[in-house]
């Protein structure tokens, strides 16, 4: 209690009681106390880009360093890649006219290839889709460039532009003094304006002189967790520590097993030479290394000392697989997915782990879809009328209704196929899915389906075969009773 505490409990101790009681109830929170446990654990708060922009290059350069060197971090971003979006997600168009879509499907294939969508001519759209989620979970965002160009087919291609191309050292856009902050031009509200995008020359160098690119031009592939935020940081964030950690460690591990493995052998003199040297006569020879089953006769005075280290059991595996499970609950996916390890786990522990798995592989799907995909294929679709490469008349007029799309990501096997297989059976019979639903779930297009249905329905009745897959389950049941009864009559000689 202080000078001004104790003045005030000798006038007013009731005054006092009502201090005290106030103080005490500031910190009812535990995580607001200020102790000596807590002390060091003081972090700022602000603006989220002022906080971010000092750190974000070291993040985003780790990142990398623990993709090109880390195979838990490399494990761990290409499982997210290959469920998230593995072959590629594909639309399915919506119009009301069947051929209109077809038509539009054949469009889209033929411009996804390497040479009609991607700038450089390198990646399909599908390959495409993997780096730009690949690039926005180790750096944190991707930037995606459209470009309308004079050429043969439809005018649309992509470009990727590295974060790093960002000029952050621009504060005011030239006549129009508009904010500048980490290369983005904003508005009063935060919302992107335009780009500015340092240039760089074939061989690898960068010109320090920027172009301004409007908004609607560039994809800015990123996931905002603050209100003020306005790019982004590495998924891998909270795991680089932990990820860098387990890899040291396992290294260490490895020296000394390396250590532990040596086996050394010393030759030693109890006579002093009389020269340098040693004189050797025939075919004696020191001995330089020793091999099973050797047998080895020294010069008179020498004898012979081993190192052989020894090393306690290590907890590697115990220390490793709770690393691995911190890591893999930061990234949102179950230990069993992340370590490719089931050994431990029941089936309904892996069914449980998987469900999860899904959840998050499907909320992955949706950014991809929603920030990726849908913007492209409606600048695909525009060029497309506009070059002539589709010809729909009342396009501009109807433009959403010619948008309509599906986009069908793909799939994943479950740990018992059988029982999921019954189940969805059972739901298609209900009405509780459709066969478009069911598809769609598999990754596959229910009118592709279909089709190919027919077509190996019609072959194999063209040869004579009424397989069972062709027939409904109550005209095979009424078939195999009307069956019974015929032999039931024959039996009995009727």
């Amino acid at each position: 209690m202080n000078i001004l505490e104790k003045a005030i409990d000798l006038f007013s101790p009731e005054w006092a009681y009502k201090r005290a009681v106030y103080r005490k109830a500031k910190r009812e929170y535990e995580a607001a106390k200020v102790d000596r446990y807590t002390d060091t654990w003081m972090p700022i708060t602000g603006d989220t880009e002022n906080l971010e922009k000092g750190e974000r290059q070291l993040i985003m350069a780790r990142g990398r360093y623990l993709e090109k060197n880390s195979d838990v971090a490399l494990g761990g971003v290409k499982l997210v890649v290959n469920n998230a979006v593995g072959t590629g997600i594909r639309p399915q168009a919506r119009t009301d006219a069947e051929s209109l879509n077809e038509k539009i499907e054949k469009a889209w294939e033929q411009w996804t290839q390497p040479e009609n969508c991607d700038i450089t001519g390198q990646q399909t759209f599908y390959e495409m889709q993997q780096m730009a989620l690949r690039r926005k979970i180790v750096d944190g965002e991707a930037f995606v460039k459209k470009v309308s160009r004079k050429r043969d087919g439809i005018p649309f291609e992509l470009q990727f532009i590295s974060p790093d191309l960002l000029d952050t050292s621009l504060t005011y856009a030239p006549k129009t003094s508009n904010i500048i902050r980490s290369g983005i031009e904003l508005d009063d509200y935060l919302k992107p304006l335009a780009y500015w995008i340092i240039k760089k020359s074939p061989d690898g160098y960068l010109t320090f002189d920027s172009d301004r690119y409007p908004a609607d031009g560039i994809l800015h592939l990123w996931t905002k967790e603050y209100p003020d935020q306005i790019r982004g940081i590495s998924d891998l964030v909270t795991s680089m520590r932990r990820i860098k950690d387990t890899d040291d460690y396992i290294f260490a591990e490895q020296i000394a097993a390396r250590i532990a493995a040596s086996f050394a052998v010393f030759i030693t003199n109890s006579i002093p030479p009389t020269r340098l040297g040693r004189q050797m006569d025939g075919n004696k020879k020191p001995l330089n290394n020793i091999a099973p089953g050797m047998v080895y006769e020294l010069e008179n005075g020498q004898s012979i000392q081993t190192a052989n280290p020894s090393r306690n059991p290590s907890q590697i595996e115990g220390f490793v697989n709770v690393e691995q499970r911190i890591t893999a609950r930061g990234q949102g996916l179950s230990y069993e997915a992340f370590t490719g390890d089931y050994s431990k786990s029941s089936f309904s522990a892996a069914r449980q782990g998987q469900t999860q798995d899904m959840k998050t592989y499907v909320g992955v799907q949706k950014w991809v879809v929603s920030h990726f995909c849908k913007p492209v294929y409606e600048s695909f679709m525009d060029a497309a009328v506009m070059s002539g490469a589709l010809v729909i008349r009342d396009y501009w007029s109807n433009r959403e209704k010619y948008l309509a799309c599906d986009w069908i990501a793909p799939g994943w096997d479950w740990i018992d196929p059988q029982k999921e297989a019954s189940a969805d059976i059972m739901k298609l019979k209900n009405a509780g899915m459709t066969l478009s639903d069911w598809c769609a779930s598999r990754g596959k297009d229910w009118r592709t389906q279909l089709k190919q249905m027919a077509v190996e329905k019609a072959e194999a009745e063209s040869l004579g075969l009424k397989l069972s897959i062709h027939t409904p389950e109550t005209v095979q049941a009424a078939e195999a009773n009307h069956s019974e009864n015929d032999d039931k009559e024959t039996e009995n000689g009727e």
